[in-house]
């Protein structure tokens, strides 16, 4: 990488040198010294060059072949746009149409970019350059075998450095054109022209997420979730393609006329990441949003686009990335080294369910966040339907950002650019016009600028390689298995911190390591911190009391002990109200395993029982039958003509009625007829005998015979007999 870079800077001081030396001539001597490496006149992106340049450049593609004049062409104007941006000047990478430029605008167009008014594949006309971005330029063009207008994006020629790139390139193109979704601008075709992978895509029309936020400085939170929940359907759809986007940032996310989002330049970044790595050590990606996986060089994996997302939902929800104030490579150590902040750091009204899932999109450690984009959806889905309309019309209060005619030199963060990049320290050049300038003194003073120029950049790549690239970076040895001791020395014998954290494991031993953090297939920085993860041994937990606990209660109590819910069975009880815990299979305060299963049996209340018949049954199989359903039985006897002793006469409750154990139930048992006996009342008197006998229930009949005396002689039945009470007794009276 060192020798690219370093071949770069001497090739762009000498062809700089030529092109100073074929205007001037040998006998032109007021021909002024030419600018260093990166300081030429300001120049915005697509826009016309300062006449001296325009003829310069006029002359060399009159000498050159046309594919080297185009590279040397696009060089330029990257380098210009790395260097000098408008802030007024279309957002990175967009692709969304803008209004067709001036006639003067097109020539200008022209003359910088041979590419407008080309045919590619016989089929695309490039009509006008709509916006250059880190990885891409983008055309307008036009379909001659559809009849539409497409957006065309041609890759920079610098991005092809390995022999991989053009099946790279297709294979991700290919991926990308299989996402057929609504939240997905859409592939169409792919090529290859002159070493550069080219796309074309739908023309979108409209604007990108990044203008809306310069135009109102942050999005209400209703409409950031919405933005962020079409992002993560995007997302989705194309991670179960296998396509991961590795550039998610509000540049890449069109606003159409027509409201609906889309997600653009998926397989863009992958296109170019893998063969970059393998030839210059860089990733592509944009720095603010780029995960610290990949800045470190590991491999990108859905989890990674996640952590661009959560950065992007804070920046849409606060209006600022976060450590916007640092420096490009100290962004990347940061992220590194430092959880990302709350968004409610910034704007306190922002609820705590929106902190939990931003700082869970962006949590250092890819394993800590969601597994996929679909399970950070439904989260987010969760959370956006559980909170008030008054909050989620809330926005923080940040002001538009003023766009101005003033050109500035700044850093492009949301740019998409290959990491690591050398870092230079600045120097500042003063352009004179000397009065006499000799010939015979320029030359040496310009060879002796290249090759000042060229060992300082040497010396600052150096020192970049060393204490931020990839040079500074160590291979994690393997220690997994080992004892704490012998891993710790393993660590320390190359230089590198550790931490301990301790945690169960029902494979390894207690005090063995489990693994570390970055792993053994990983590098760590010289100045990170590896974290052993020790063993503690399988974790053992107490069950906890579950009787007369409620089904939700149950699962709570259980997930509360690390337990999980076995069996569940149901019984009738007396006592525990229906829906509660009866028993479980392993009492309460033993000591097991996690995850252990816990058998439960759940009350069904009392048992309903239905009231047999026992009318009509002799008492002392009623009263059985009874106690043998489970009630309790309650007797009374009372005379009956009709039912004989010993019978039930009748019962309540009655027949087929529902009660419950030992709930009592009244029956009333036979006693037979009832009978008296007829008394002696024989020498009474007529009125004394009929009184006593008419009392005890008896009917009286009497026969009168001589009526000398007043005086019963004889009563049939005799006396002593036993007769039911309204028997009829007749008596003789003499």
């Amino acid at each position: 990488m060192f020798n690219i870079c370093g071949l770069y800077t001497y090739n762009r001081g000498v062809g700089l040198f030529r092109n100073w030396r074929e205007q001037a001539g040998d006998d032109n001597p007021d021909m002024p010294p030419p600018p260093a490496p990166g300081l030429e006149d300001d120049a915005q992106p697509g826009s016309e060059p300062p006449s001296d340049l325009a003829e310069d450049d006029a002359a060399r593609e009159a000498k050159s072949p046309t594919g080297e004049h185009r590279q040397d062409s696009s060089s330029k104007d990257e380098a210009r746009e790395e260097d000098h941006v408008t802030k007024k000047q279309s957002d990175d990478d967009d692709q969304t149409d803008e209004p067709p430029k001036s006639a003067a605008q097109d020539s200008a167009s022209k003359l910088t970019d041979p590419l407008v008014g080309m045919v590619l594949d016989e089929r695309y006309k490039i009509e006008r350059l709509l916006a250059r971005g880190g990885m891409a330029t983008v055309y307008v063009a036009y379909d001659n075998r559809l009849e539409r207008p497409v957006a065309i994006k041609v890759m920079h020629p610098h991005l092809a450095q390995s022999a991989d790139y053009v099946n790279r390139f297709r294979k991700e193109a290919r991926s990308a054109a299989r996402i057929i979704h609504p939240a997905v601008v859409t592939v169409f075709d792919q090529g290859i022209i002159e070493g550069s992978g080219y796309l074309v895509m739908e023309l979108v029309h409209g604007s990108n997420l990044r203008t809306l936020l310069n135009e109102e400085g942050a999005l209400t939170l209703d409409r950031c979730l919405a933005v962020t929940e079409t992002v993560l359907q995007a997302l989705s759809a194309a991670h179960r393609g296998g396509v991961i986007h590795r550039d998610i940032k509000p540049e890449n996310v069109l606003v159409p006329n027509d409201g609906n989002l889309k997600v653009a330049d998926f397989g863009l970044a992958g296109a170019v990441s893998d063969v970059s790595a393998a030839s210059t050590g860089s990733v592509m990606g944009t720095v603010a949003y780029l995960a610290p996986e990949l800045a470190a060089g590991e491999h990108a994996d859905a989890r990674s686009d996640l952590f661009s997302v959560g950065i992007m939902l804070y920046e849409i929800l606060t209006g600022h990335t976060p450590f916007e104030d640092l420096s490009v490579y100290q962004i990347v150590k940061t992220y590194a080294e430092k959880d990302i902040p709350p968004p409610s750091a910034r704007e306190s009204w922002i609820p705590s369910e929106v902190d939990d899932f931003v700082c869970s999109l962006t949590a250092r450690d890819r394993n800590d966040r969601p597994q996929s984009a679909g399970e950070a959806l439904e989260t987010l889905v969760r959370i956006r339907s559980q909170l008030p309309e008054s909050l989620l019309a809330r926005k923080a209060d940040v002001s538009p950002k003023v766009t101005a005619e003033t050109t500035h030199k700044i850093q492009l963060r949301g740019e998409t650019v290959a990491l690591p990049i050398p870092a230079s320290k600045p120097t500042t050049s003063v352009r004179t016009m000397p009065a006499t300038p000799k010939k015979s003194k320029r030359a040496p003073l310009i060879i002796a600028t290249i090759i000042t120029l060229l060992v300082a950049a040497g010396s600052g790549f150096t020192w970049w390689w060393f204490e931020y690239g990839p040079g500074s970076y160590i291979d994690v040895p393997a220690i997994a298995g080992a004892n704490l001791k012998d891993g710790t020395a393993k660590l320390d014998a190359l230089d590198i911190q550790s931490v301990v954290e301790e945690k169960f494991d029902d494979v390894v031993p207690a005090g063995i390591i489990i693994d570390t953090r970055p792993s053994a297939d990983e590098r760590v920085h010289k100045a990170g911190v590896v974290t052993i993860l020790l063993s503690k041994g399988v974790e053992m937990v107490e069950v906890p009391d579950l009787t007369n606990a409620t089904s939700e209660e149950l699962d709570k109590l259980l997930k509360g002990a690390k337990l999980t819910r076995g069996d569940t069975s149901e019984a009738y009880d007396e006592e525990v109200e229906k829906g509660r815990i009866i028993s479980q299979s392993i009492p309460a305060g033993e000591s097991v395993k996690h995850d252990t299963t816990v058998d439960v049996v759940i009350s069904k209340g009392r048992e309903p029982i239905k009231v047999p018949k026992v009318i009509g049954l002799p008492s002392a199989e009623a009263s059985q039958l009874l106690s043998d359903a489970g009630l309790q039985v309650q007797t009374s006897e009372e005379f009956s003509d009709e039912v004989e002793k010993g019978v039930v006469i009748s019962q309540t409750p009655v027949a087929d009625e529902i009660l419950h154990l030992a709930d009592p139930v009244s029956i009333v048992i036979s006693k037979g007829p009832e009978t008296v006996t007829i008394p002696n009342v024989i020498r009474m008197s007529e009125a004394e005998a009929k009184a006593a006998l008419e009392e005890l229930g008896l009917v009286v009949n009497v026969d009168r015979v001589f009526m000398l005396v007043d005086m019963v002689a004889t009563v049939n039945p005799g006396v002593g007999t036993e007769v039911k009470v309204g028997s009829t007794v007749t008596i003789r009276v003499v």
